[in-house]
């Protein structure tokens, strides 16, 4: 499965229209559109799982730099999410021979 990134659809459009648009590509597994938290309202952009990666190809190559209700669409292959960078190790200090550690100071 492959993961598009779409921005600039106009926002009155809904998933059943761009379903319809990549659906002309490949087989769409999930459309997904991104929406104001209060309102509701569509943001213009979302994400559109494909099913394999050449209807992706084509649903890019036929609909990026589209122009729909003279807003201009950019369509590319979403970005995965970067690795965790894996926690540092963290070391004690060991104090030296014959010299006292302290004792972690209480903040009252």
């Amino acid at each position: 499965m492959t993961k598009l990134f779409v921005v600039g659809f106009p926002r009155d459009m809904d998933k059943t229209e761009l379903l319809e648009l990549f659906s002309l590509h490949g087989l769409v597994d999930l459309v997904t559109v991104i929406t104001d938290k209060n309102t509701g309202i569509s943001q213009g952009y979302g994400f559109i799982h494909m099913n394999d990666q050449a209807g992706a190809e084509r649903a890019i190559a036929a609909l990026n730099g589209a122009q729909i209700d003279d807003r201009t669409i950019s369509v590319r292959i979403a970005d995965a999410k970067p690795e965790p960078e894996p926690p540092k190790p963290v070391y004690r200090q060991v104090p030296k021979p014959g010299v006292k550690a302290k004792r972690p100071r209480k903040i009252r």
